[in-house]
């Protein structure tokens, strides 16, 4: 149960309801990471906007890619929440169930490209040891093939995780609460 009262979808009004909207139209259900940040319409909005465009909207890195990336950032930090999604998420983009799986249990054993396995090892890098990183780093990408704005990308999904799965957790979200909504509609997360 989340540790702040947040606005349930039955009870949103204004841009609350707009944003509730818009996700329940995407993915079926308003998740309770979006939720938390209903106290704070102008958050809400800003960080709805900020998942979409990064997240949703078509760039230069596949949407398979942006949620292995996401999934390992989740799983690195500990966030069940956001590695239960992540993972459901990579499967609707198109990686098979079983290759999600081997993705999250360990991405240098999976069956996915040598590119992919660099920009894993380097998000997870960015996420444990941003600091860490250097000119070679981005070198070995780019000799992989990644382009500078896809490394950009990378790099600003691995941040954009690293701060949502911090407030998720700290804030109590638990996957379990979203499973049932107040409807008792189930959400389909994996």
């Amino acid at each position: 149960m989340p540790r702040i009262k947040v606005v349930e979808e039955e009870n949103a009004e204004g841009k609350v309801k707009a944003v509730y909207d818009q996700l329940k139209s995407m993915l079926g259900l308003v998740p309770g990471v979006i939720k938390a940040l209903s106290p704070w319409p102008e958050i809400l909005e800003l960080y709805a906007a900020r998942m979409g465009m990064i997240m949703f909207s078509e760039t230069l890195l596949t949407r398979a890619v942006k949620e292995m990336i996401a999934a390992l950032v989740s799983k690195l930090n500990s966030c069940d929440y956001c590695l239960t999604y992540h993972k459901s998420f990579m499967v609707d983009a198109g990686v098979s169930s079983p290759e999600a799986e081997a993705i999250v249990a360990d991405y240098q054993t999976a069956p996915i490209t040598d590119a992919e396995k660099k920009l894993l090892a380097y998000a997870e890098k960015v996420t444990l040891h941003a600091y860490k990183t250097t000119d070679a780093d981005i070198a070995g990408l780019k000799e992989c093939g990644w382009s500078e704005a896809q490394i950009l990308e990378a790099t600003l999904i691995a941040g954009l995780f690293c701060d949502i799965n911090r407030w998720v957790d700290a804030l109590g979200f638990r996957v379990e609460d979203d499973r049932a909504t107040p409807g008792g509609n189930e959400a389909k997360v994996s």
